[in-house]
């Protein structure tokens, strides 16, 4: 078997890796690099050319591949750094993506969306497996911070290959039960290609419980404000957007989701009955004005839940922030940003002038009522402990996290030169 390392093996992003046994090739993801681009939630990918994304750099080179016959597509969540590039490359490869129905159906909505519309066909997978010739594919679900995200488990005759995309091990969230300890147990795993994004951090990743909880005790510490609140998380948490609509209805406030991309996930979320709470939901630039129009004098009626927690130019946050709207922040109005700040240096200027905008209007700006969805060095180590890999390949990272995972093995008595192989993008080795 050989394995690719196609992208997310020098930074975090744009990840792909494949599989080839007897000729035949399967990939694992096929997203996106968010950065090289600039682009907010709200940003139509599918406006940019293809040929202008490889000039970024924002999607992966599949030069390696080519001549090779592609039998699928596996993906692990619906995260557009992990199916964002699906779309420009599927047609050429004519073959089947597979993954579970939630981040399936965000891809189908993709495909439709580029300026040629993409058809592919979509297999839909859960408690069963699906053969491609010598590859048996089927998923574990795992806790991240985006709903039906999976442990990719790839049967082949050499043993397993597991993949982990993005996970953290969560005993607490609402919309996905930890993961199966007893099913990885049953697993003859030969390859572990693992997600190394947080393995530097000491410990464990708290639990999505502890998010609910700070955002629970600062909003009733605020239940009695008569001021505006405005929240802003990452559009694809839709179990953090869930903690804020509840708490916002339990301090007599009415949730209202303003952007394009959060009424997407949230609304396919509640098309698909995993969430039962409806809510109103603005997407269109005229609705959202028109909405902020009316409740900029009644604001202590509603809770307004916005897109650009990353500071996105275009995104509803940065427009009411620079005037563009016609609800007006003042003194004493709260701003709550339930987002990390995503590590790289456009990211962070972006936010620190959208902070600083909003503290020059006098507004009370709360931080970090947050917790990452990604798995920190103890959940590694349960991980890598459960499995005993034969090899272990670190993924999705910049070197140092390619290198600290690395480490950790080391610690767990793996090889560095035989069981632990560290690639940078394009690399490719024989198992």
């Amino acid at each position: 078997m050989k394995v690719y390392s196609l992208g997310g093996y020098e930074e975090v992003g744009r990840n792909m890796t494949a599989l080839e046994l007897n000729g035949k090739v399967l990939i694992l993801d096929l997203g996106i690099r968010l950065d090289r681009i600039m682009i907010g939630e709200d940003t139509n990918i599918q406006n940019i050319p293809t040929k202008e994304l490889n000039r970024l750099g924002a999607i992966p080179d599949i030069t390696p591949l080519k001549g090779k016959e592609v039998v699928g597509i596996v993906i692990s969540h619906g995260h557009l750094d992990h199916i964002g590039a699906i779309s420009r490359f599927v047609g050429n490869f004519k073959c089947p993506v597979i993954g579970r129905p939630y981040p399936l159906r965000l891809l189908a909505s993709m495909l439709k969306e580029e300026v040629k519309p993409v058809k592919c066909p979509l297999f839909e997978i859960y408690d069963s497996s699906i053969v491609i010739e010598d590859f048996e594919i089927s998923m574990i679900p795992v806790t991240h911070s985006i709903p039906q995200s999976s442990f990719v488990v790839v049967g082949t005759p050499e043993g397993d290959v597991v993949f982990t995309g993005d996970y953290k091990l969560d005993n607490h969230q609402k919309l996905q039960k930890p993961i199966s300890f007893k099913k990885l147990k049953q697993l003859d795993t030969k390859l572990l290609i693992i997600d190394s994004t947080n393995v530097a951090m000491e410990g464990i990743t708290p639990s999505e419980k502890v998010a609910r909880t700070l955002l629970t005790d600062y909003l009733t510490m605020i239940e009695d404000s008569k001021k505006g609140i405005v929240a802003t998380t990452f559009s694809s948490q839709i179990e953090r957007v869930l903690s804020i609509v509840n708490q916002s209805e339990k301090i007599g406030r009415k949730p209202v989701l303003l952007g394009k991309s959060l009424c997407k996930y949230y609304g396919l979320a509640l098309e698909m009955g995993l969430v039962k709470k409806n809510v109103q939901m603005l997407r269109k630039r005229d609705a959202i004005n028109a909405f902020l129009k009316d409740v900029n004098n009644k604001k202590k009626d509603y809770l307004i839940l916005t897109t650009g927690s990353q500071g996105e130019k275009e995104a509803v946050l940065s427009r009411i922030v620079d005037d563009k709207t016609p609800y007006r922040f003042e003194n004493q109005d709260s701003v709550i940003f339930s987002a990390s700040i995503i590590p790289n240096p456009l990211n962070k200027a972006a936010r620190y002038t959208l902070e600083t905008k909003l503290k020059m209007k006098k507004t009370s700006v709360v931080r970090d009522l947050h917790v990452s969805g990604h798995a920190s060095k103890e959940e590694h180590r349960k991980i890598i402990r459960t499995l005993s890999p034969e090899i272990v390949m670190p993924c999705h990272g910049y070197p140092d996290m390619l290198i600290s995972m690395a480490d950790l093995c080391y610690e767990e008595g793996y090889d560095l030169n035989d069981q632990v192989i560290v690639q940078r993008n394009g690399q490719s080795f024989v198992t």
